[in-house]
């Protein structure tokens, strides 16, 4: 990589990371699932703007809308309303720690779903190595604190993230990214509307001024801007490779939860951490590329 393109990787990681703190913010005084719906609308507005502007449309077929729903039920709608529930229990830096089990999510799904991966030794250790860093991460102390509750939440969303993008692979191949990225969002504005209607009612009260600038900052810069920056990444780095970024996300997201949130950060989030990038790592075969590259 350039060292423009691993300066975008690592600004995409940044902007993802700040997501968790945005949204600890905002769910103070706005319910999870009017907050979802107003990120996901503006988001699906600007990314239709952008599309349009390139003079991509959507297509009309009916399988390819019911894809569009299918994916944004499990990589949208359910995860965002999972985290955005959860983050009222739980630390932003925790969010962010239990977020970066996605890869372990899809190589564990992928081994039973895919006849084209073989379950080798090297991907049962690292899936191994990875969920004992997530033990590590959430700690025994929690269970009888009342928190395991929020991080089964963020755990849950992984593993919606893991089904939404082995499922996107398979059904948007050949697609421009921008496409099936604006035709989810859309669908998922229209599921998330009467959900939030119907689940939290017409709010009756403006939140606070704090809130709505996150509010804002989280459907532009980190939903829209985010998506635009990875579709860059994937043309012109390819998949692979921007995959790298979430490696990032999660030790950025602890970082503003500790500086702007006054988060602890305990030994035990750090160590949890640090061995399930390990596991990814493994689990992924990211580690023989860096033997490759360090031998040439």
């Amino acid at each position: 990589m350039t060292a423009r393109q691993t300066a975008v990787l690592f600004g995409l990681g940044a902007i993802w990371g700040a997501a968790f703190m945005l949204i600890k913010i905002i769910v103070a005084d706005v319910a999870p699932a009017t907050l979802v719906a107003v990120r996901i609308a503006i988001t699906a507005l600007i990314l239709w703007i952008v599309m349009r502007s390139s003079g991509t449309t959507l297509p009309h077929t009916r399988q390819d809308w019911q894809n569009f729903f299918s994916v944004g039920v499990f990589g949208l709608v359910i995860p965002f309303l999972l985290i955005s529930w959860g983050q009222r229990l739980i630390p932003s830096s925790t969010t962010a720690i239990l977020g970066a089990t996605t890869p372990l999510f899809t190589a564990l799904i992928n081994i039973f779903t895919r006849n084209d991966d073989k379950i080798t030794i090297e991907r049962i250790v690292g899936l191994a190595i990875g969920f004992v860093g997530v033990l590590i991460a959430i700690g025994i102390t929690t269970v009888s604190t009342g928190n395991w509750a929020g991080e089964l939440c963020v755990l849950g969303a992984a593993v919606c993230y893991a089904i939404s993008a082995l499922y996107s692979r398979r059904v948007f191949t050949g697609m421009a990214p921008i496409v099936p990225s604006t035709g989810q969002m859309l669908a998922s504005t229209s599921l998330l509307i009467p959900i939030a209607l119907v689940w939290d009612g017409v709010p009756t009260a403006w939140p606070s001024t704090k809130s709505i600038i996150a509010l804002v900052i989280l459907a532009v810069v980190c939903t829209a801007v985010a998506y635009i920056m990875y579709y860059h990444l994937i043309s012109s780095i390819g998949a692979t490779k921007s995959s790298m970024v979430s490696y990032l996300i999660a030790p950025f997201g602890v970082v503003y939860g500790f500086v702007f949130l006054q988060e602890a950060i305990s030994p035990n989030a750090i160590i949890g951490l640090v061995i399930i990038i390990a596991g990814i790592v493994i689990a992924g075969g990211s580690w023989r590329a860096l033997q490759r590259r360090e031998g040439a």
